[in-house]
């Protein structure tokens, strides 16, 4: 080996590991000190990226899950109004039944309506004109779409407009809602010429059912009842066909027991009306408000579930992409912490080294001399 004076290509050998070495324990440093593996984007580019993305689903998953809670509150409030709502009409069914009652006194049923009116109004205001927030309970305003998941997917709340009717026009007297009736009111089932079988029930429904004359009364039953009419047919103990109104509850019995239609039809024969209690309208009738407003309920109770089911997956989503957030960007702690050891090692022993390469210049000294 030469021995010269101009160059120290051992020093500087060991200068470029000092240097490397050095840059290296920096970046130990900075992992351990931020805690973080990708300290700049030049540390793992495509990590970055992707940890960038899972990050922003992440977010978005955490913005779910309360939007999901905030849908959750305003299902319960709505649920406490609708709850509110059926005891209200309940109690309001019970007084329309005392009014009916041909016992009672002018003065009595008096009384039955001042609290009749008292809370048709209190439905106005507790539960058709309830809000949550600036936002309706009961209303058409009600059918809300929450956000459920990071990829903004919505889910549609019940409506429940069609399920709370306005009871403005609710009355305690047959205007508005009851009324009994006795007698008899004509009606008939005759055929139409046409080989079918007309069904009239005073002025209240006229369908035409398509029946062949080979059709037992049992058949005859079951196209009754999936033809839309407003009544349901049935076969009572005499063998009379029975027809009840779905909406009104009067009951029609036809005086016909044949073992088919073909005598019926001919014979266009009528029927009887029994005792009868009758609505002046589904809208002002307080039973049909209560199944409403069950129907409402229901409703609501299905629209928590699903919305719970939605906030558990939102929340393990969330989970998950943190997990995998940090698998990419958090720094392991034992092994950079071995890593920090051996730069810092390194760093020491390159210094030494350059110590010692300096050193080994002065034998061309002593040549000199």
């Amino acid at each position: 080996m030469s021995v010269v004076i101009n160059t120290n290509s051992a020093a500087a050998i060991a200068s470029n590991n000092l240097s490397a070495s050095s840059a290296m324990l920096q970046k130990s440093l900075n992992r351990l000190s931020s805690g973080s593996k990708i300290v700049n984007a030049s540390d793992d580019a495509g990590g970055v990226a992707v940890a960038q993305r899972l990050t922003a689903a992440s977010k978005r998953a955490g913005v779910a899950v309360s939007n999901i809670s905030s849908g959750l509150s305003f299902l319960q409030q709505q649920d406490a109004v609708f709850k509110t709502g059926a005891k209200i009409m309940e109690r309001m069914n019970e007084l329309q039944s005392l009014y009916r009652d041909t016992t009672k006194s002018a003065e009595d049923k008096a009384l039955y309506t001042v609290e009749f009116d008292k809370l048709k109004t209190q439905f106005v205001s507790a539960v058709q004109n309830a809000t949550y927030n600036g936002l309706d309970l009961a209303k058409a305003g009600a059918a809300l779409s929450i956000t459920v998941d990071e990829g903004n997917a919505t889910y549609a709340l019940n409506n429940p407009a069609s399920q709370i009717n306005d009871s403005s026009a609710f009355a305690i007297t047959n205007g508005g809602n009851f009324a009994v009736m006795t007698g008899t009111r004509t009606g008939g089932i005759a055929s139409d010429g046409g080989g079918n079988l007309v069904l009239t029930i005073g002025t209240r429904a006229n369908v035409t059912i398509a029946l062949a004359n080979s059709d037992s009364m049992s058949a005859a039953i079951t196209k009754i009842n999936a033809s839309g009419a407003a009544v349901t047919a049935s076969m009572n103990q005499d063998g009379f066909i029975v027809l009840t109104g779905k909406n009104e509850g009067e009951q029609i019995v036809v005086h016909a027991s044949s073992d088919d239609v073909t005598s019926l039809a001919a014979k266009g024969l009528g029927f009887t009306e029994t005792t009868a209690v009758t609505a002046g309208g589904t809208t002002n009738n307080s039973l049909a408000q209560i199944q409403k407003i069950a129907e409402a309920r229901a409703k609501n109770g299905a629209d928590q579930n699903v919305l719970g089911y939605y906030a558990e997956l939102a929340t393990a989503s969330k989970t998950n992409f943190e997990s995998s957030v940090s698998r990419i960007m958090d720094v392991d702690v034992a092994a950079e912490s071995t890593q920090l050891a051996r730069w810092n090692t390194l760093v020491q022993a390159g210094t030494a080294m350059i110590a010692q390469a300096n050193g080994s210049t002065q034998s061309a000294l002593a040549l000199l001399r």
